[in-house]
């Protein structure tokens, strides 16, 4: 069913890019996606495997490889769309190659990245920098496992199905929501966008969270939970846009915060700076940026080394000499 299902999505994305669908085609396709949740999963997936193989044939390097750019011809629209078709099924093959070994498939983000996978059942999921996740569904469940990161779940309704996120020894429940989860080796944290979550820990009563709700569950410890506004989960989730929301914590815990994006650190030589309070919105994968704006601000020296930013309070000028 899962083979046949991807098929079918992918016959219609090269229809799509073949060109206009008719009014008929437009509606036979939206009763397919409105058929069955996974229909729409399966179809998010194939258009992401047409854009890569799109960027390809038009002879566009993977971002890594952007200094040896080769320019290739246009493959013709029928040879392109077996193409698209060829890749999705090799897809099919590798997934459930997988599915037979493990019963799972696992998405990974490096540093710096974000990524959007659709899910089978038609859930969404954003995969924030450095992360990682493993997905296992069958009849009667939908099991996630964050095995290290963070994530935004945009939960499709099924009760039939659970979609259960484990992180650690925190288990996170919902049936048609949307919430992140971040796991660090000290805690996890929760925040719900939308709907109510049900959230079971060793050792801890369940908690039942509603939107606007944030659960910090440290290990061995009794959980926090804080309501929050609109605008507070907005600067939460600011990460999926590629920016980070600052609203007064510490240059120290920016630091650390930023080092989950880049590979360049940004190191305060001084506890005193360290101290110093951030409030606004930076480009996440731009410490650079950010480190001259706090220095301009804050009236600190910043130096730029191979490895990292070295922030430090400014000396004091000398007072000028008395004339006798």
């Amino acid at each position: 069913m899962r083979n046949e299902i991807n098929a079918v999505a992918a016959e219609w994305v090269a229809r799509e890019d073949a060109g206009t669908l008719s009014p008929a085609e437009a509606e036979q396709l939206a009763a397919w996606l409105a058929a069955d949740s996974r229909h729409l999963g399966a179809y998010g997936r194939m258009r992401a495997i047409m854009s890569s193989c799109d960027r390809l044939y038009r002879g566009e390097p993977a971002p890594e490889a952007a200094d040896d750019r080769v320019v290739r011809p246009r493959v013709r629209a029928w040879a392109w769309r077996a193409a698209a078709l060829a890749a999705s099924l090799a897809l099919v093959t590798v997934a459930t190659l997988r599915f037979l070994d493990d019963g799972a498939d696992t998405y990974t983000t490096r540093i710096g990245e974000i990524s959007h996978v659709a899910l089978e059942d038609g859930s969404v999921v954003t995969l924030n920098t450095d992360s990682r996740l493993r997905v296992r569904f069958d009849e009667g469940h939908r099991d996630i496992e964050l095995l290290r990161g963070e994530a935004m779940f945009d939960v499709a309704k099924d009760r039939r199905r659970p979609f259960a996120v484990t992180a650690g020894g925190t288990r996170v429940v919902a049936v048609g929501t949307s919430f992140s989860v971040r796991r660090s080796p000290a805690r996890v944290n929760v925040l719900v966008r939308e709907g109510v979550v049900k959230v079971d820990e060793a050792e801890q009563p369940p908690l039942r969270l509603h939107a606007g709700d944030k659960a910090s569950l440290p290990e061995r410890s009794t959980p926090v939970v804080a309501r929050v506004d609109t605008a507070e989960v907005h600067r939460e989730l600011a990460w999926r846009d590629g920016m980070i929301a600052f609203s007064g914590e510490t240059l120290e815990e920016v630091a650390r915060e930023f080092a989950r994006y880049n590979t360049l650190r940004i190191r305060i030589a001084d506890p005193d700076v360290a101290g110093l309070e951030v409030v606004g919105m930076f480009s996440a994968t731009d410490p650079i940026g950010f480190s001259r704006a706090a220095a301009q601000s804050m009236h600190l020296d910043m130096a730029l080394g191979d490895n990292e930013i070295v922030l430090r309070a400014r000396p004091k000028k000398k007072a000028a000499a008395g004339s006798y």
